[in-house]
């Protein structure tokens, strides 16, 4: 009875380390690197963490970056704040992101000419009127993604170059969306499959010595 106890705990343990392992996502977008002056569709992935749905999500549009439109997205309506006529963040609303759900949502936008390291800060508000401020430094508990803009030429744009009807635009806009760069969606169903298994696992460890 006691080296059943001690595999029961041995699969708990790995349950608990499974479950820790996705309380790592964050809002994320990507894809990470991309090169400097180029248009890209850049996807910016969301999750829902808590047991109340998602409500809304705003994204502050980095200096230099030039957003020209996004993809609509069924059931989510979206706004731009504007200065100057440019894009300075972009809200989606009036849609419900359920627990243990994740939507993309699709921006256009030109790359600054600068190269470096530019922060996306993102706000994600929850049907309790919370908000999660996904805003500061890559080691914090809510960290802002981070887009690095390379010079042209480096390699990153091996595809073919990032111009508007590119191999990379028309990948994102036919459904093949880029690696988010943090937690990747596909995480949540391998993480559904473990705990699956492991419940049926300790259902018949326990069962044999019923």
């Amino acid at each position: 009875m006691r080296m059943v106890w001690l595999r029961v705990a041995a699969l708990s343990s790995l349950l608990m380390l499974v479950v820790a392992g996705t309380a790592w996502a964050h809002v994320v977008v990507s894809p990470e690197e991309v090169p400097a002056e180029e248009f890209e569709t850049l996807t910016v992935t969301v999750p829902t963490e808590k047991e109340i749905p998602t409500t809304e999500v705003r994204v502050e549009i980095p200096e230099g970056f030039t957003v020209f439109g996004v993809q609509p997205v069924p059931g989510w309506d979206y706004e731009f704040e504007e200065e100057g006529g440019v894009v300075k963040s972009v809200t989606w609303s009036g849609g419900e992101l359920e627990p243990r759900e994740f939507q993309q949502f699709l921006i256009g936008a030109q790359a600054p000419d600068k190269p470096g390291e530019y922060p996306w800060r993102a706000f994600q508000t929850y049907q309790d009127g919370s908000v999660v401020e996904w805003t500061g430094p890559p080691d914090a508990e809510e960290p802002a993604s981070v887009v690095e803009v390379v010079s042209a030429g480096s390699g990153t744009d091996e595809q073919g170059g990032g111009e508007p009807g590119s191999r990379r635009e028309v990948a994102s806009t036919s459904g093949i969306l880029p690696d988010s760069g943090g937690t990747s969606p596909v995480l949540y169903g391998i993480v559904g499959a473990v705990l699956v298994g492991l419940g049926a696992a300790m259902a018949a460890l326990l069962g044999r010595r019923a």
